[in-house]
């Protein structure tokens, strides 16, 4: 069965045509949350690095960032201290900060073949100063505190004709109950 990649402009299209033909199709949005150090500080725009400012430092895009202060990634569950290398665009050895994102995946099932739109939605920084206690650290001490936020759900989605329904397809996993065999 083949597959086609289509750019949001081209996926509309394709779409506006199948109305019109008033042939039956269903439009599947599937949504799958990815940490796997894709995207770092070190390769975002300046204008998105601006979010990072407070924590971290680079010369340039893509050089090396390194902290600025002591900081701990609560969704990774990370403590990175002053001066520490955080990500690069070449490969760095672990810890490296990465920035976790949802995969969004459009999909139109006609004729055999397949028209896919693909396109990533990273998560927003929110950059906090809390009192913590822990490990290496005092009772009470004041650190910054990186929080990664969804995106917002107008971002996950893509300007569909109106009559259009979208069937969001979840990966589950199917349950089979024997005990109730007769």
């Amino acid at each position: 069965m083949p597959i086609y990649e289509c750019n949001e402009q081209q996926f509309v299209e394709n779409i506006r045509r199948l109305i019109e033909t008033s042939e039956k199709f269903l439009v599947n949005r599937r949504i799958i949350m990815y940490d796997d150090a894709r995207y770092g500080p070190s390769t975002l725009p300046e204008e998105e690095f601006a979010r990072y400012a407070t924590i971290c430092i680079r010369k340039s895009l893509k050089s090396t960032v390194f902290s600025k202060v002591p900081f701990i990634d609560e969704f990774h569950g990370r403590l990175y201290n002053e001066n520490e290398i955080l990500h690069g665009a070449s490969n760095l050895l672990f810890p490296r900060m990465s920035i976790p994102y949802y995969k969004v995946e459009y999909s139109i099932n006609v004729w055999g073949g397949t028209y896919l739109l693909t396109f990533d939605a990273l998560f927003k920084p929110e950059i906090m100063i809390e009192k913590r206690s822990g490990k290496g650290m005092a009772k009470g001490t004041l650190i910054h505190v990186l929080k990664y936020d969804p995106p917002e759900e107008r971002l996950l989605t893509i300007n569909l004709p109106t009559n259009v329904m979208v069937f969001d397809v979840k990966n589950m996993i199917r349950v089979i109950d024997y005990s109730l065999r007769f």
